[in-house]
């Protein structure tokens, strides 16, 4: 199992505003929402749907590509369905039936189903 972690600390905020949920959930077939405000921390998925980007004060935090950790889910497309914020964890769904957790304080991603 390979985990990238990619940091660009410096680079500012390429987020809007408009598309971050209050809620501790997002599920794309349901909402336009983008990213999800934590503890004054923003997960945000960016337009590839298939990364993630955690913003601390609009500075990048880390950002990690769950397609790239996880590899191409076995039915459907290679993008992020839904993200949850769980205590230390964001729990994903890519594709249809596949999930990952990115541990919220580095970024790290493992493949879990």
């Amino acid at each position: 199992m390979l985990t990238f972690i990619v940091t660009q600390p410096g680079i500012g905020k390429k987020y809007n505003d408009a598309l971050i949920s209050k809620n501790s959930e997002i599920n794309f077939a349901k909402t336009q929402k983008r990213g999800i405000k934590k503890d004054n921390i923003i997960y945000y998925v960016e337009n590839d749907l298939q990364t993630i980007s955690a913003y601390k004060r609009s500075k990048l935090k880390w950002q990690t590509n769950v397609i790239s950790v996880c590899g191409k889910p076995k039915v459907g497309q290679p993008e992020i369905r839904y993200v949850g914020y769980n205590t230390n964890k964001l729990l994903i769904v890519i594709g249809k039936h596949n999930f990952a957790e990115i541990d919220i304080n580095n970024g790290e991603t493992k493949f879990v189903g």
